[in-house]
C-alpha cells in the first residue's frame, strides 16, 4: 500500500471517530445541584443523559444543562441504573453510540476532560476504560490511583464508579442486572466474561485524565431491598458468570482466564487481610475528612 493509501486509511479512521457519538450518563439525587461536581467549561462532544434516581425531581431543574435525555426513576444503586438506562435507550435493540459511560454523582470532572477521555479511548481502540482517580479521592482500589508519566495502563477490569463501555458490551449487561442492585460484581466478573464472548478485550485505566471521588464510599455495609449486601451480590454475579462460562462453546474461555478471574474470590479469599485493608482505608478517609475540616 502506497503513501496515499495509508493517508486515506488514517484520514478515514479519524473521520469515523469524529462521526461516532458517545453518551455519558450522570446520576443525580434530585435534591442537590445537578452536575454539582462537573465543570461545564467547553462544548460537549458527547450526548448527556441525566439520571434522577429519586424519581421526584422535575425536568425543568436540569433544562439549563441541555441534556439530550432525562430519566427520572427510583433506583437504589448502579445495577438498577444500568438496567433503566438500557430500557430507555434500546426499546428495539438499535445501535446508537460508540461508547456509553455511567458516572456517579460525586465525581469531580469537567466537560473538557470527558471529551479528552473519550478521544483517548478512541485513538487507543479501547473497549472498556476509566480515568485514573486522584491520590486524595475516597477509594477502595489502589490499582486505579493516578500514575504520573503514562497515558494509559492496560488492565483486566475497571470499577463500577466510572466505567466507559463499548455500546455492544453495555447492552449485553442488561440480563444480569437483576442479580445485583448495587452493580457490584458486574465490573470485576461479568464485564471481563462478556468481553471474551464479544471479542472486545482491550481494557485500560486512562492516566492522562484524573477524576476525584468526592464522598466516602457509602455502599459497603448497605442492605438492599432484595435482602443482600454488596459481598453477597458480588458472589451471586460470580456464580452467574461461572454458569455463563459453562454454557459457552469451548475455546472462548481458557484456563488462565478462569483461574485469574472467576476462581479467585477477590472479596473473600483472605477475610482477615480484607478487613484490615478496609480498616486502613477507613482511617485514611477519616484523615482526609479532618484535613478538609481544618480548612473551613
Amino acid at each position: 500500500m502506497g503513501f496515499l493509501g495509508v493517508f486515506c486509511l488514517i484520514f478515514n479512521s479519524f473521520e469515523r471517530m469524529k462521526a461516532a457519538k458517545s453518551l455519558i450518563v450522570i446520576t443525580w439525587d434530585g435534591v442537590s445541584k445537578p452536575l454539582e461536581y462537573v465543570l461545564q467549561d467547553v462544548e460537549r462532544n458527547f450526548d448527556l443523559l441525566i439520571f434522577d434516581h429519586s424519581a421526584k425531581a422535575s425536568k425543568e431543574l436540569v433544562a439549563h444543562l441541555n441534556p439530550e435525555f432525562y430519566v427520572s426513576t427510583r433506583t437504589e444503586n448502579k445495577g438498577q441504573v444500568f438496567y433503566e438506562v438500557y430500557k430507555y435507550l434500546y426499546p428495539n435493540n438499535e445501535e446508537r453510540y460508540e461508547y456509553i459511560g455511567v458516572i456517579d454523582d460525586d465525581i469531580y470532572t469537567s466537560y473538557s476532560d470527558l471529551n479528552k477521555l473519550i478521544f483517548i479511548g478512541q485513538i487507543n481502540h479501547l473497549d472498556v476504560f476509566q480515568p485514573s482517580i486522584t491520590q486524595d479521592s475516597y477509594h477502595d482500589h489502589q490499582r486505579f490511583i493516578h500514575k504520573a508519566g503514562i497515558q494509559i495502563h492496560e488492565t483486566n477490569w475497571v470499577e463500577i464508579m466510572f466505567p466507559v463501555y463499548k455500546e455492544e458490551i453495555f447492552k449485553a449487561i442488561s440480563p444480569y442486572c437483576k442479580f445485583t442492585i448495587s452493580g457490584q460484581g458486574i465490573d470485576i466478573y461479568l464485564i471481563p466474561c462478556l468481553q471474551k464472548i464479544l471479542q472486545l478485550n482491550k481494557t485500560a485505566v486512562i492516566h492522562a485524565i484524573q477524576i476525584k471521588h468526592c464522598r466516602p464510599i457509602q455502599s459497603g455495609n448497605k442492605i438492599y431491598s432484595n435482602g443482600k449486601n454488596n459481598l453477597e451480590e458480588i458472589e451471586i454475579v460470580r456464580q452467574e458468570c461461572l454458569k455463563l462460562v459453562a454454557e459457552t462453546e469451548p475455546g472462548v474461555f481458557d484456563k488462565e482466564f478462569i483461574e485469574a478471574t472467576l476462581e479467585i474470590d477477590h472479596f473473600k479469599r483472605n477475610n482477615i487481610q480484607e478487613k484490615w485493608n478496609r480498616i486502613k482505608m477507613l482511617i485514611k478517609n477519616l484523615h482526609l475528612d479532618l484535613i478538609k475540616s481544618s480548612y473551613r
